[in-house]
């Protein structure tokens, strides 16, 4: 799915709008742009926010009566398991008490979900702006095949596919870069020239800014030889043995240079490990961190009020199983964005909104606890 529409024509002019307000009151670097842009988004959608804790919470205090209403329900469906016409009926007649205790007590079981639904295009939007130009260094690949002189009849040089990859200079102008070719069948002993170029926009590009090499080092041996042009920055392709598959990359270069944050070296940063420096990339880890932190601490404020358990009481099957995942939840969404390749801009903007969601969370909690007291 392509949304550079969406991050070109949108995320970045508004992040780079923030920066420059930002810049001038002395707040530098685009993570602050993210950190406004966050707390904006939560500020808008206070009011949905703040009618989905309500709805939660009020679920909580009536739960025991659901509990009640769910449990004689169960009685019903034993009873007439035997009698398929009448469990119809009874189970419609339970569809309909449900949809009136809903109504009679204003819950809305499906109102958590709407202000996600409204931050999921944002956050889509910043994971393809930190994914690609200006942030990072943006791939085009062109595959190579070797054949022999016998499968001459195979040789073929297709065009580029698509618009192109899209560049941002370091003024922020836009253009699309094309290749004249991204796939390549190349006889033994032949060369081709891949060029790169502009094919739209008003972006300042060069093809000796590009970073042209294998896709997999481990590559370099196995049959093509790759020379750049260091008058025109081209890359010139040798064939050499055939038989010889190899994938190589135009690499597009970043051109934004202030996008430090406090601890956060590089906010194109994605995944907890550098293929390049075979490290692991610290300001991810703590992001992964901070992530988790902030998972646990929802999770915290939303829990259910649960009364101790009397000597010799046993304690709801459902209670404990919510209780297990209130505490699991955290260490397993922890655990599985160690293994996300999520950018440093996009993990920022849901660590942000979580904690600003956590506050909002903790002052609807003191009022809806006492509001609904009653409803118990």
């Amino acid at each position: 799915m392509d949304l550079s529409a969406i991050t070109y024509s949108v995320f970045i002019p508004l992040l780079d709008s923030l920066h420059k307000i930002l810049t001038s009151t002395g707040l530098y670097g685009y993570g602050w742009a993210i950190v406004f842009l966050t707390a904006a988004v939560k500020l808008v959608l206070t009011p949905l926010t703040f009618k989905q804790i309500k709805s939660t919470r009020k679920m909580q205090v009536v739960q025991p009566k659901l509990k009640a209403l769910q449990d004689d329900f169960k009685k019903r469906e034993e009873r007439l398991k035997d009698d398929p016409e009448k469990l119809n009926k009874a189970r419609m007649d339970f569809q309909q008490k449900m949809m009136s205790f809903y109504k009679e007590n204003d819950i809305n079981p499906l109102g958590g979900c709407l202000p996600l639904l409204v931050q999921m295009p944002i956050l889509l939007g910043l994971f393809w702006t930190f994914s690609g130009s200006p942030f990072k260094e943006k791939p085009i690949f062109i595959d190579v095949k070797v054949v022999s002189q016998a499968e001459i009849a195979k040789k073929q040089i297709k065009p580029f596919n698509g618009k192109g990859e899209i560049f941002v200079d370091a003024n922020g102008q836009r253009a699309r870069i094309v290749l004249n070719s991204k796939k390549l069948t190349l006889v033994e002993g032949d060369s081709f020239e891949i060029t790169a170029s502009k094919a739209e926009g008003d972006a300042e590009f060069s093809a000796q800014e590009i970073d042209w090499g294998f896709f997999n080092e481990m590559q370099a041996d196995q049959g093509v030889n790759i020379e750049r042009n260091p008058e025109t920055g081209n890359l010139m392709i040798h064939a050499q043995k055939a038989g010889a598959k190899v994938r190589l990359q135009a690499l597009l270069p970043k051109t934004i240079t202030n996008d430090s944050f406090l601890f956060i070296s590089d906010l194109g940063d994605t995944g907890v490990f550098n293929k390049k420096t075979n490290s692991l990339n610290i300001d991810i880890v703590i992001l992964v961190l901070l992530f988790g932190i902030s998972i646990w601490l929802s999770t915290k404020l939303n829990a259910p009020k649960t009364v101790p358990l009397k000597p010799g009481e046993i304690e709801d099957p459902q209670a404990a199983m919510q209780r297990s995942m209130s505490t699991m939840m955290p260490i397993m969404m922890t655990g599985m964005m160690m293994f996300v390749p999520l950018p440093a801009g996009a993990f920022l903007y849901m660590i942000v909104s979580s904690f600003i969601q956590a506050g909002q969370t903790f002052f609807a909690m003191q009022r809806y606890d006492k509001k609904f007291a009653a409803l118990a």
